[in-house]
Order: C-alpha cells, then sequence, then structure tokens
C-alpha cells in the first residue's frame, strides 16, 4: 500500500476527523507542500509527497486522543506505524515533539510540517506573532505555561529563519494561500507542478 493523497483523504474520513480540523490540516498541508517545492528546488532532499499526507495527517488523531486522554502525535505515530508508514507516523510525532536540528544539516520534512502547524490558527494563515498570541491567550495560564509558550515561539522563529534563509520568499507570503477555497485540488495539482505551478498562482493570483 502506497501513502498518497487520496489515501490520506480515506483515513481522514474513515478516523470521522471533524470538517474543522481537516480545514486546518490542508492549511498546513498546502503551507508544507508550498515551502518543500522552493526548498527542494534548492536542493533539500524532502520528499513532497511524503511532506504533504504527513501534513493533512499531522492532527488525525486529535479528537480520538481527546476521549482516551494520550497524546495526539504520539497516538498518530502509533496508528501511521501500524499501517506501514512509519516515517510518515514520525513527522506526525514530530509536529509537537520536534527536535533540534544540528548546525548546517539538511531540512527534515518535520521541520517543515512542525513550522506550517505553529501558522494556522484553526483554519486560517497568520504570522507567528498572532499565532502564539492565540495561544498564549488559550493555554498561558500558570507560568510554567507561559515559559514553555516563551520557548516554544522562539525556537519557531529560529526555524522560520533557517526554512526561509535559503529560498527567495519571505514568511508574510504564505497569507496568500488563505485565498484557496479548494485545497485537495490545488494540493494534487502542485504535487506534480511543484515551483512552476506555485509561481503561477503568485503571477496570476488564480487558484482555479
Amino acid at each position: 500500500m502506497e501513502l498518497t493523497l487520496e489515501f490520506a483523504y480515506e483515513l481522514l474520513k474513515k478516523e470521522e476527523v471533524p470538517d474543522h480540523i481537516i480545514r486546518h490540516s490542508e492549511k498546513v498541508a498546502l503551507i508544507s507542500l508550498f515551502l518543500g517545492c522552493f526548498l527542494k528546488e534548492k536542493g533539500e532532499p524532502l520528499d513532497l509527497n511524503l511532506l504533504t499526507c504527513s501534513a493533512l495527517l499531522h492532527d488525525i488523531r486529535k479528537m480520538a486522543s481527546i476521549k482516551t486522554g494520550e497524546n495526539h502525535a504520539f497516538s498518530g505515530y502509533k496508528l501511521m506505524k501500524e499501517l506501514g508508514f512509519e516515517r510518515a507516523g514520525e513527522i506526525i510525532y514530530a509536529h509537537i515533539f520536534l527536535k533540534a536540528p544540528k548546525p548546517n544539516s539538511p531540512i527534515r520534512e518535520e521541520e517543515v510540517v512542525f513550522y506550517a502547524d505553529k501558522r494556522v490558527k484553526h483554519d486560517e494563515i497568520v504570522t507567528l506573532k498572532e499565532r502564539f498570541k492565540d495561544l498564549r491567550e488559550r493555554y498561558g495560564r500558570t507560568l510554567k505555561s507561559i515559559i514553555r509558550m516563551r520557548l516554544l515561539e522562539d525556537m519557531t522563529l529560529l526555524l522560520e529563519k533557517r526554512l526561509f534563509k535559503k529560498i527567495e520568499l519571505k514568511p508574510e507570503d504564505l497569507l496568500i494561500l488563505n485565498e484557496i477555497k479548494e485545497a485537495k485540488d490545488v494540493l494534487k495539482r502542485c504535487l506534480k507542478g511543484c515551483t512552476t505551478c506555485w509561481r503561477d498562482i503568485f503571477r496570476t493570483r488564480s487558484f482555479s
């Protein structure tokens, strides 16, 4: 069995993932593929299909884990491993538990998905500043959580610099992806066309 975009959508349906989580995940997948295409063009050894499917599935166990009390990233890892897609499971696990990259090491799929997830508030792509402001308001109830949130924000800002220093884009360029209405169609098309597809979108602002 092959991990494809079609299979990923079927798995979301099978796991009864709510629509609002799917919309969030589609935005994370759009950012991941968008950045992945430009990074791969610059020589980064990214598997774009793996990257996109893993991004789409990164919250596949989120609602289920609320009922079980299990961490949803770990639960997602276990599910994908059981299905024979352990590498995708590792990427899903890392969207919460990312290990800091070694200096000058190649960019990994985990880093792209981790960063993309931190750019999406609900189903809207926002700046890191806005995203972490929202996270602090929702989860910053104790001194420990406030400190953890600040460390996470600092880490993500460093990751942003690492991802964007090799490409001719700026973090705010990602906001254009909010205009995409039919994410599934764009993901399928741009997986094939890659940077050519994204450059056409940027030039014409056409998402059909």
